[in-house]
Parts: C-alpha cells; sequence; structure tokens
C-alpha cells in the first residue's frame, strides 16, 4: 500500500492558470483518510480546473457541509462513523431531505461485510462503492475522472434545461410589449436571463444595442448601458469596424457572429427590412450558450420583424387618422395643429388619471377624429362668422352623430375609439350636452378626456368668429365649470400641471 502512494514533487515552474475549482467533500471519521485522499489527489486537474477539498467527521458535519454548498461536485462518504450506518442514513438526507441529486456520492467502507456492495447500489442513490484498500492512486484519479465528468455533464443538462425554461418565460414577457422601442428593450433585458450568468460571467456586464432598417435607413430603437442614449443614431456609427460588412451582407434571414468586440446578429426579410442585435463584451462559454443565445436570438428578432411590420401598418392607419382629421380642419379654416395638440393634451391627460399606456395611446390617435362629422355640415354654418341660429346650430350639433355614425361600423380599435370620441365629446358632465344627454361617468372616459382637450385648446386659440383667449382666462373657465361641463377628477389634473398642458400649445403653434 505504501508503494501505490509514492507521489512525485509538484513541478515549482507550472504556469497553469487556475479556473474555480470543483469541491469535493471528504466524510470519514479517520484523520489519516482525509490526509492520503489528499494527498493522493492534490495535483488532479479537470477540465482545466483543480480540486478543493472540504472535510467532515461525522454524518452530521457531511451534512452541514453539504447544506452550506449546494455546489458540492463529489462526495467521498464512509459508510461506518458514529453508527454502522451513518453513511447511508447521510445519503438519504441529501437526496431526500436537501433535495441534492447532482452531486455523485461515492461510498467507502473499511467494512465490506457490514454493507453488501449489490444491496447498498440497489437501494440506495449513489454512484460507486468502494472498499478503502481499492483505492490505489491510479484508482482515485479515475474515481474523480468517471464522477466529475458525470457531475459537469449532469449540469450542463441542468442549464439546458433552464435555458429553454428561461427563452420560454423571455417569449411571453416579450409578447407584452407592443411596442417597437419596448420590445427592443425588452429583448436586451431578456439576453442575461437566458444565460443564467454567474459571479463570474464576463457577459453578465454585457451592453446592447437594437437597431431596424426602414427604407435604407438602419437606425438606433433601444439600447442599454452606453447606448442608452443613442436611439435614433445611425447604428454603423456605434458598431465595431467589423461588423459592417456582416451588416452590409444582402443575404436574407437570420444570421450570427461572434466579433471581437461582442455577439452580432440580424434578421433581414427583405432589402429595406434588417433588424440587427449587438451585445458588446458577450463572451459565451460553451457550445450550449452559443445555441441558446442563437435560438433566442432568433425568435426575437423574427418577432421584432413581425412587430415592425405590425408597426408601420398602425403608423398608416394613424396618418390616415389625421389626413381625415386635417380635412375637416381645412374646410373649417382651422389649422391640422389645432388636431396634433388635442391629441397630445388627450394622452397626457389620460397617462396622468392613470390609463394603461396602450390604452392612452389609442386615446392620442383617435382624438384627431373627434370633430370628422363636421364633414357633412354645409359652408355656409361651419364657416359663419357671427353667431348661429337656432336652425344652424341643431344642424352644427349633429356633426357629432354624424361622426359616430361613419365611424362605427369597424372593428379596427383606433376607429371605435373615434367613434365614441365623436360622439360624445359634446357631452357634459352635468347632462345638459348633446347628442343623447349623458351625464357623469355614464360619458366614457375617451369621450371625457377629449372634451376637455378640445375646449382647452379651442379657447386658447383664434378662430374665424373669436380671438383667443389668455390662459389666466382659460383656467377661471375651467374652475367655474368644474362639475358641470367637465369631469372634476380631470380638470384637477389639468389645473394641478397647467403649465405642463399650456406647453403642448407652444411645442405646436399654429402658423402666421
Amino acid at each position: 500500500m505504501s508503494d501505490e502512494l509514492v507521489f512525485a514533487d509538484e513541478q515549482p515552474n507550472d504556469q497553469r492558470t487556475e479556473q474555480k475549482p470543483w469541491k469535493v467533500l471528504i466524510v470519514d471519521d479517520d484523520d489519516e483518510v482525509h490526509t492520503i485522499t489528499t494527498l493522493a489527489l492534490r495535483n488532479f486537474h479537470f477540465d482545466g480546473r483543480p480540486l478543493h477539498f472540504l472535510h467532515a467527521f461525522s454524518a452530521a458535519e457531511g451534512i452541514e457541509q453539504v447544506r452550506q454548498h449546494p455546489d458540492l461536485a463529489l462526495c467521498l462518504l464512509d459508510v461506518v462513523m458514529e453508527t454502522e450506518h451513518a453513511g447511508l442514513d447521510m445519503v438519504e438526507v441529501i437526496r431526500d431531505q436537501l433535495r441534492n441529486s447532482f452531486m455523485r456520492i461515492v461510498l467507502r467502507t473499511g467494512q465490506p461485510g457490514q454493507a453488501p456492495e449489490e444491496t447498498i447500489i440497489a437501494d440506495y442513490d449513489i454512484n460507486d462503492y468502494k472498499e478503502k484498500t481499492e483505492l490505489t492512486r491510479g484508482k482515485m484519479h479515475t474515481l474523480l475522472y468517471s464522477c466529475l465528468r458525470s457531475y459537469r455533464d449532469i449540469l450542463a443538462l441542468e442549464r439546458n434545461r433552464q435555458g429553454l425554461e428561461r427563452i420560454l418565460d423571455a417569449s411571453t414577457q416579450l409578447q407584452q410589449h407592443t411596442f417597437i422601442q419596448d420590445f427592443a428593450h425588452g429583448i436586451l433585458e431578456q439576453i442575461s436571463a437566458i444565460l443564467s450568468p454567474d459571479e463570474d460571467a464576463l457577459y453578465a456586464l454585457c451592453e446592447g444595442v437594437a437597431a431596424h432598417e426602414q427604407f435604407g435607413r438602419l437606425t438606433v430603437v433601444a439600447g442599454t448601458g452606453q447606448y442608452i442614449q443613442q436611439i435614433g443614431r445611425p447604428v454603423a456609427d456605434l458598431l465595431p469596424d467589423t461588423a459592417q460588412d456582416f451588416i452590409k451582407s444582402q443575404h436574407t434571414g437570420f444570421r450570427a457572429q461572434q466579433l471581437d468586440g461582442g455577439y452580432l446578429c440580424l434578421y433581414r426579410s427583405s432589402e429595406m427590412h434588417l433588424s440587427v442585435l449587438f451585445l458588446r463584451g458577450l463572451i459565451t462559454r460553451n457550445a450550449m450558450e452559443r445555441h441558446l443565445l442563437e435560438v433566442f436570438c432568433q425568435n426575437a428578432l423574427t418577432a421584432f420583424e413581425n412587430l415592425a411590420l405590425r408597426t408601420e401598418l398602425e403608423d398608416s392607419q394613424r396618418e390616415v387618422v389625421y389626413l381625415l382629421g386635417d380635412a375637416v380642419e381645412h374646410r373649417s379654416r382651422e389649422t391640422g395643429q389645432h388636431l396634433r395638440r388635442v391629441a397630445e393634451i388627450s394622452f397626457l391627460l389620460a397617462q396622468k388619471a392613470g390609463l394603461p399606456k396602450a390604452e392612452a395611446r389609442l386615446i392620442r390617435e383617435a382624438a384627431p377624429l373627434h370633430d370628422l362629422g363636421k364633414i357633412a355640415i354645409p359652408d355656409a354654418i361651419l364657416n359663419k362668422p357671427g353667431p348661429l341660429d337656432p336652425d344652424e346650430w341643431t344642424v352644427m350639433q349633429s356633426h357629432a352623430q354624424r361622426g359616430y355614425d361613419l365611424l362605427s361600423h369597424t372593428d379596427k380599435p383606433i376607429l371605435k375609439m373615434g367613434a365614441l370620441i365623436a360622439r360624445e365629446h359634446h357631452e357634459r358632465w352635468d347632462g345638459k350636452g348633446y347628442p343623447t344627454g349623458l351625464a357623469g361617468e355614464a360619458i366614457s372616459l375617451g369621450g371625457r378626456i377629449t372634451a376637455l382637450a378640445d375646449v382647452f385648446d379651442a379657447l386658447s386659440s383664434k378662430r374665424c368668429y373669436k380671438d383667443a383667449w389668455s390662459l389666466d382666462h382659460v383656467r377661471a373657465l375651467f374652475e367655474k365649470e368644474r362639475g358641470q361641463h367637465f369631469d372634476p377628477a380631470l380638470v384637477d389634473i389639468l389645473l394641478a400641471d397647467f403649465d405642463e398642458f399650456a406647453d403642448i400649445k407652444r411645442r405646436y403653434p399654429d402658423p402666421d
């Protein structure tokens, strides 16, 4: 036995780069076993990583070590210690109570007759069973290679499983982002979660930029880290030179490349549509992580492209809404800036009233349709410089219902909201409005918000029948009409941040 335990001296000039060690727990009540095992394995490395030994001299101490170090790779466990079956009891605690199924366990015994090998292997979740006299230096090394390789592969499978779960979770979270900038930022936020970064992973510090090309312009739509303030900039100004040729390639579909400066992937659906994701400083550690990253980025960029196409359609719809509204405003010799101011005032008011961002945006996009029904009003009435007589006023009031009739035969969200706003933006909180005399919360929130925004801008703007009111005069009117013409809660919001609403008028001035 002594001949087997003569070890070569360590090489003093060994320049091996040490990495995070494999943790090995020795549980035995014999001090000599700890010493011999440590000496036999003192120069052992697996996958370039050394061993780090932890020691316990009873099953109770061993259980506490496992509890404190859930990342233990291997436990060399004596069967007979404080009791004849202390080691076997410890196995059951590790597997059943601590739920540690990854650590490899090798039972060692100096009294094989007390615990027959066949029975132990069959009844306990262990990985090997050895007599202490078997474990020469060579066999110890063989045992360690076998156990650590098994532990490494089990962890790889577990990381793979967790990575796939994170891809599913991340994809679900990304679906909650319905606007292109939110979605692009969501992609960047999910990358580190996909790769399960630990304390020494370089990619935990990566910074990313997402870009999208339309009509030949590839510009940043979202960024993290140093790119967070770069939205709208040409992406060519930000990426390393090694990325330029890769981006200029006209190949369609998904492509990815590891660059010196990070990870770059792109999805090109046509000559004019390209989505790019660059992750600066990202380094994947193995093929599995590269595969997980590629799977996620490919699906994310494909969804990003689909969202961009949908956004393009929505932008077109939004432009049509403004064109319709502008047509009405020009007929009444008013400026289209009135529509934009009403839309922005409505959006700000909706946000401050606590509406979800998507609903606030919908009101902003539909608000320019509030006076669409005026397209059916004769010019003589629409542009009359003086007061309207009772018959003319009746005709003018009909524009609310006519706007609703024009827009209500559709299932498109913007037009449906526009129909409600067109019909209800002249209703009053006290029920004295038109066309149906709705009161209080029976008036849709979109109608109540747009009513306030429309009057705010109309009073403070010049019209063919009046001069613009001063902002102090406008404020006094809303204070007077609070709870009568207008929703009191919305008036309170307007008055509390009056200057912020007034600033919208300054941002969208009427032409001279």
